[in-house]
């Protein structure tokens, strides 16, 4: 079954009763995350839930672990669910052959099963498998509107008992990441900020969360990368390193930034004119000979192939803990590299 928009939003809160597993996709993964946390806080109630979690790497690996994860039972009598993220197709044939026994038998497994994936086009193995059946529910999210990034906004700061003023309003959510996870964290940041401060939050207090020198160092790493410096790139890691910048807030922020490379593309090749106004946050005029600079470089092809690199990073900068310093280095070296041959 598919459901769409706000209603697979709220489906995310309340499921029914008879779907057994949930397949959630969007251009934005981080709507899909969310919509994964709905779920289980829905499944959960007010009882303990076992929660086990797979990628496309483990399962490959060994297939058998989504089959043994789904029928396993809780020793305890805890509820049980497999939150599984997934890029694409890669391991579609097994997730397909899972969803279409879980509905042939609805007593097969013990764990539910939510799936969590990027934008998947309509004809997608996964994507019509999850469609077809009568017990999984296939939802399509779709990105905010200005409007709803507002509210959000405006509601978070509310339940502070804070306020924010129109303007300073405007430039926070103009300069917000386009990825729902990484924008859920700059939102929560401002609300810190604003509680206890007595008075609207204003332009100025936007401008001193954000025009920070980690948040220039990080720009700088970024751009000297993309742009083929990698001598430029490494000091600026050394100085984020220095203050002691965590290595997953430098793979987000590079993810966020091939989104939006990605999404400058997308607008460039649909006949947008000025595409750089219209992202998250904008590219201004004079930053704008630069940033295609940059996209002539790094292809819509190039930049789905650093998304790997970022997820394999990410997951193995998860595991080594305090020493995955070295794992985001080879990376943005790798970047850099790749964009001075170009050049």
């Amino acid at each position: 079954m598919l459901v769409k928009g706000r209603q697979a939003e709220s489906f995310a809160k309340r499921p029914g009763s008879e779907f057994w597993a949930v397949l959630a996709f969007s251009e934005d993964e981080g709507l899909a995350s969310d919509a994964a946390q709905s779920l289980l806080a829905a499944w959960a109630g007010k009882s303990r839930m076992d929660i086990t979690i797979l990628d496309d790497d483990a399962v490959r690996k060994d297939p058998g672990l989504l089959f043994d994860a789904l029928e396993a039972v809780s020793l305890l009598g805890d509820k049980r669910v497999v939150r599984l993220r997934t890029s694409g197709d890669k391991i579609a044939a097994l997730l397909i052959e899972a969803i279409e026994a879980g509905d042939a038998d609805s007593g097969r497994y013990a764990a539910k099963l939510v799936i969590e994936a990027g934008s998947l086009a309509a004809k997608s193995k996964l994507r019509v498998a999850a469609e077809k059946a009568a017990n999984t529910a296939c939802l399509q999210l779709f990105a905010e509107d200005a409007g709803d990034i507002r509210d959000r906004v405006r509601a978070a700061l509310m339940a502070e008992g804070a306020a924010i003023a129109d303007d300073a309003l405007e430039l926070f959510c103009a300069d917000l990441p386009g990825h729902r996870a990484i924008a859920n964290a700059e939102i929560e940041k401002l609300a810190l900020y604003s509680r206890g401060l007595g008075r609207e939050v204003s332009t100025k207090d936007i401008l001193s969360l954000t025009a920070t020198a980690l948040r220039q160092d990080m720009s700088g790493v970024l751009i000297a990368a993309l742009e083929g410096r990698p001598a430029e790139a490494h000091t600026a890691l050394d100085r984020l390193n220095e203050v002691g910048t965590s290595p997953i807030s430098i793979l987000r922020s590079l993810q966020m930034e091939t989104l939006r490379m990605l999404s400058a593309h997308e607008k460039s090749a649909g006949g947008d004119a000025n595409p750089g106004r219209s992202l998250r946050p904008p590219v201004w005029p004079n930053e704008w000979p630069a940033f295609r600079k940059r996209m002539s470089t790094w292809t819509p092809k190039r930049l789905m192939r650093i998304m790997e690199r970022i997820h394999d990073a990410e997951r193995q900068a998860k595991t080594a803990g305090a020493s995955a310093e070295p794992i985001v280095r080879l990376l943005i070296n790798d970047l850099a590299r790749v964009a001075e041959s170009a050049r």
